[in-house]
């Protein structure tokens, strides 16, 4: 029977090769700086790339552009508008809905409820403000 060593040697150096390659992407990936605070939504921002992107990709005329602007600007705002009521009346029936769940709880699981809920409504206040999650916890949980 002949000698496995040649398979185990090449086994082991594509393992090696693997987690040589997967630690330089790890150590180039890390050493990224964090992207910066984004701007909080705007209708302008929103027109502004929307308009950025139009340019970009059909390659509109100087003229069509000055036709095209208001346009977008002023659905744009619509749209933000829409936006911003959507966002109001599903915080206010969040609101409701766990007033009605903590109904059922007792004092001590309500208390856990209220601490999760208040953690939850800080991490979409920063969302919606264009903050990033901090580094330390964990996206999902």
């Amino acid at each position: 029977m002949k000698s496995p060593w040649k398979l185990i040697i090449l086994l082991v150096g594509i393992f090696l090769a693997g987690a040589g390659s997967g630690t330089l992407v790890t150590m180039r990936v890390l050493h990224r700086p964090p992207p910066g605070p984004r701007t909080p939504p705007s209708a302008e921002n929103w027109s502004s790339l929307h308009l950025k992107r139009i340019v970009e990709d059909v390659g509109l005329q100087p003229g069509q552009l000055e036709k095209i602007r208001p346009v977008v600007d002023r659905r744009m705002l619509e749209l933000f508008n829409l936006r911003a009521r959507y966002l109001d009346d599903n915080h206010a029936l969040r609101e409701v809905m766990e007033r009605e769940v903590a109904e059922f709880m007792t004092p001590e699981q309500r208390e856990k409820y209220e601490q999760i809920n208040r953690e939850y409504h800080d991490r979409a206040r920063r969302l919606e403000r264009g903050e990033r999650p901090p580094p330390d916890r964990p996206r999902d949980r």
